[in-house]
C-alpha cells in the first residue's frame, strides 16, 4: 500500500513531502546540535544562534527508504534591529565614521558589507566614508553569519556642502531608509527554512 505523507517540523515552519511504501516505517532527526529524535513529527528549539544543518534518516522495515538534509538559519531570528551610527552632520568631502549597530539578546559574530550606488563597497562593521556630492545616497548593508546572508537593509545618508562656521558632529544612531518611512522594519534575505525558534525543547 502506498502512503503519501508530509513530514512537519512547527518550530521550523516547512512540511517535507515524502512517498513510502509500507506500514512499518522508523526516523531519525539529527538537528545539527547534538539532538536526535525518532518521532515521526518532532518539535525541536535551538538554544542558541547558529546555521544548522538537520538530516532525516526514514526506514521501512529496516531498509532505507528517504534520506535528505535540509539548512537551518537560526541566526536571522536572533536579529531584533539593525542600525548605523554616524555623525549628525554628512559634509561632502569629509571622512566621517560609520558603523553597524545590531540588537540582539546574543552574542553574535558577523562580518558586514557595505554597497553603495557608485559601486563602492566597504567591509567591516566599522568603517569610514566620504561622500562627494551633496543629497540623499542610499547604502545597503549586509550581515553575514560565516557565508551566511542573515540581515540587510537600506539606509538614506543625506549630505550637505561644507558650512561655513565649524558645525558639532555628535554621533546618534540611523535607523534604515525603511524604518523612516514605515515604523521600523528588517529585510532578511529570502530563505528556505529562516524561522527557527532559539530554546531547546525535548523531543
Amino acid at each position: 500500500m502506498s502512503i503519501k505523507r508530509n513530514i512537519c517540523i512547527a518550530s521550523l515552519m516547512y512540511c517535507i513531502p515524502y512517498l513510502l511504501e509500507a506500514q512499518e516505517t522508523s526516523y531519525l532527526w539529527d538537528f545539527g546540535d547534538g539532538t536526535t529524535s525518532t518521532n515521526e513529527n518532532p518539535v525541536h528549539e535551538y538554544d542558541k544562534p547558529g546555521i544548522y544543518t538537520v538530516s532525516l534518516v526514514a526506514s521501512v522495515n529496516e531498509k532505507l527508504s528517504y534520506s535528505k538534509q535540509y539548512e537551518i538559519n537560526a541566526v536571522s531570528p536572533a536579529i531584533k534591529s539593525i542600525n548605523l551610527v554616524l555623525p549628525d552632520i554628512i559634509e561632502t568631502g569629509k571622512t566621517i565614521p560609520a558603523s553597524v549597530l545590531i540588537t540582539s539578546d546574543y552574542e553574535l559574530s558577523l562580518n558586514y558589507l557595505w554597497e553603495f550606488p557608485d559601486g563602492l563597497s566597504l567591509d567591516g562593521q566599522e568603517v569610514n566614508i566620504t561622500l562627494d556630492k551633496a543629497g540623499k545616497h542610499i547604502v545597503n548593508v549586509k550581515a553575514y553569519y560565516e557565508s551566511v546572508l542573515v540581515a540587510q537593509d537600506n539606509f538614506e545618508l543625506n549630505a550637505t556642502a561644507p558650512a561655513n562656521e565649524p558645525t558639532d558632529q555628535s554621533n546618534r544612531k540611523h535607523s534604515s531608509a525603511a524604518e523612516s518611512s514605515s515604523g521600523g522594519t528588517l529585510s532578511y534575505m529570502p530563505l528556505l527554512l529562516i524561522f527557527a525558534s532559539l530554546r531547546k525543547r525535548k523531543v
